[in-house]
């Protein structure tokens, strides 16, 4: 065994150590966050990953999201064209997107002043199968989490990751893929035709991230948020030990029918014909606007 990988396994087994101790706290934490409106956020069994996955893609790709227009209330002319304030406009991940992907990770994350981090949350990973063109079942992700005492402060967001290259797609399958490191990450485009053709030119990027709270854009970095492979998590839930790049690759023996809710959904997401929408979540009630 190499001295990368001895470093690699001592190194999940103490992380998996420490996490087992705090692990007791995440169903009244979850708990909590579904009061406040928000999915949770603590690591859970990847079926239920998954269908907060899927909640998640349809509430940026049916339900859309607020986000704020330009604040100017003049046209070219300098003349009056819409009241003062700021105007609040639903955008879309368009289905174009979703169409050229090469992956998806889809979590919920929590920020707050006093986690040693500054952030936490998990969530699941998806490819684009290269030979068929289909979706691979999910892997379970963990954002890096540390530290007790998180309750004040809190704000917690839903986030989509749209991986646009296969090279970056690899960076994700490493134990921990550092966003913003290993991979550049900018805000996602939301136009529309001519607008989202001229977006898609203009903001090449091995990825784009959409993040929300409370039904709102939210344009906060991603750079630095560490993702961790859930791998003993993905064994109990697939029956087997494999790897998150065989799991990516398609490769599982036996997925769970779990999975095609958040695999039905996807296929709405990219703008499929052939969904079974009796598997796609329902949408999500208005979001609270706060003014």
């Amino acid at each position: 065994m190499s001295a990368w990988e001895k470093t690699k396994r001592y190194s999940k087994k103490g992380f998996d150590k420490a996490w087992d101790t705090v692990d007791k706290l995440g169903p009244p934490v979850n708990r909590l966050s579904n009061k406040l409106g928000a999915e949770a956020f603590w690591p859970m069994q990847i079926d239920k990953e998954s269908d907060k996955a899927a909640r998640i893609l349809r509430s940026f790709c049916k339900d859309g999201f607020y986000a704020p227009e330009s604040e100017s209330t003049t046209d070219e002319n300098g003349k009056i064209n819409r009241p003062k304030g700021k105007q609040r406009v639903i955008k879309k991940i368009p289905a174009k997107v979703i169409k050229n992907a090469k992956g998806l990770a889809i979590f919920t994350t929590m920020r707050t002043g006093l986690w040693v981090s500054g952030s936490g949350g998990s969530g699941v990973l998806l490819a684009r199968i290269p030979e068929t063109g289909e979706w691979s079942p999910p892997s379970g992700i963990m954002l890096h989490t540390a530290g007790i005492g998180f309750l004040a402060g809190v704000d917690i967001y839903d986030c989509v990751v749209v991986i646009n290259t296969y090279k970056a797609l690899d960076a994700f399958k490493k134990v921990r893929c550092t966003l913003g490191g290993e991979v550049s990450a900018t805000a996602g485009p939301v136009g529309m035709g001519g607008v989202l053709e001229s977006e898609v030119h203009k903001r090449q990027s091995p990825i784009w991230t959409y993040m929300k709270s409370k039904g709102l854009y939210a344009g906060i970095a991603v750079d630095g948020t560490i993702i961790i492979e859930r791998t003993d998590e993905n064994e109990k839930f697939y029956g087997e030990r494999i790897s998150v790049t065989d799991i990516l690759a398609g490769k599982a023996r036996h997925p769970p029918d779990s999975i095609q809710t958040l695999l039905q959904t996807i296929k709405a997401a990219q703008g499929d014909v052939d969904v079974d929408e009796s598997l796609v979540p329902p949408p999500e009630k208005p979001p609270v606007i706060w003014t």
